[in-house]
C-alpha cells in the first residue's frame, strides 16, 4: 500500500500504538496501526454492544508523551470472522478507517507535527540506506 497515495488527503504514517475508544463510561483499548493529520485505522476485537458511527478516541502518540483526544467517524471497518465465544455467538475482528472530528487547534497541530516529523524521519533513513 502507498502510504503517500495521491488520492489520499493528508499524508499516511504507519505506527505501532494504542488508541483507547470511549464508550459508555468506559475506554476499551485499540491497536493504531495507521496514522494521518485527518485520519487513522485501528483495530480491534468487535463488540456490537458499543459499535457506533461515531467514537471518543484518546490516541497515545509513539514516542512521545502526549495523548490526544479527539471524535471521529468511521467511515470504513471490515470485520474478519475470528471463531466463535462459548455460547455459539460468532465472534469478530475489527478494522476500522476513522476521518478525525472535533478536537482541539492545539492537538490537531501537534498531530500533524507528529506526522510530518514522523514522514521526515523516515525519508532520511531511506536516503541514507540509499547512499551506503
Amino acid at each position: 500500500m502507498n502510504l503517500l497515495d495521491a488520492r489520499r488527503r493528508a499524508p499516511r504514517i504507519s505506527v505501532d500504538a494504542f488508541c483507547g475508544v470511549a464508550s459508555d463510561h468506559d475506554l476499551q483499548y485499540a491497536s493504531l496501526s495507521n496514522l494521518s493529520a485527518s485520519g487513522l485505522r485501528i483495530e480491534r476485537v468487535f463488540d456490537a454492544a458499543t459499535a457506533t458511527p461515531v467514537v471518543q478516541l484518546e490516541i497515545e502518540l509513539p514516542g512521545i508523551d502526549e495523548v490526544l483526544w479527539t471524535s471521529a467517524k468511521v467511515t470504513r471497518s471490515v470485520l474478519i470472522r475470528m471463531g466463535d465465544h462459548p455460547d455459539g455467538r460468532p465472534r469478530f475482528w475489527c478494522r476500522a478507517g476513522l476521518v478525525i472530528g472535533d478536537t482541539s487547534r492545539r492537538d490537531r497541530r501537534l498531530l500533524r507535527e507528529f506526522v510530518v516529523h514522523q514522514l521526515v524521519v523516515q525519508r532520511t533513513v531511506a536516503d541514507r540506506r540509499q547512499l551506503s
